[in-house]
C-alpha cells in the first residue's frame, strides 16, 4: 500500500511521511503552512519573506515518486497596492 510524503526540494530534507494518501499530504503541507505562518509572526519578520517549493512524494515499497508539488508562500497576507496612487 502506498504511502505519501512532503519533502523540501531545496534541501532534499522529508517534512512529513507516513500520510495515508494525497488529502492527508494536502491537510499537512496546511497545518506546516500555518505554523511557519505562526513562527515568522512571532519573530517580527515581514512579508514574502520566504517561499518553499515542496514536493508531493508517493512512497511504494521504498521507492518515491513526485506526484505533485507545491509552492508557499509566507507572509503574503500583509497585502501591498503594487500600483502608485493617482
Amino acid at each position: 500500500m502506498p504511502s505519501y510524503q512532503l519533502r523540501d526540494t531545496a534541501t532534499r530534507q522529508v517534512l512529513a511521511r507516513d500520510l495515508a494518501d494525497y488529502a492527508a499530504a494536502e491537510a499537512a503541507l496546511d497545518r506546516l503552512d500555518d505554523e511557519l505562518e505562526h513562527d515568522l509572526a512571532a519573530n517580527g519578520e515581514g512579508a514574502s519573506r520566504i517561499r518553499l517549493r515542496l514536493d508531493v512524494e508517493k512512497v511504494t515499497d521504498g521507492t518515491s515518486e513526485a506526484v505533485g508539488h507545491h509552492v508557499l508562500l509566507l507572509g503574503v497576507d500583509d497585502h501591498t497596492d503594487p500600483l502608485p496612487a493617482l
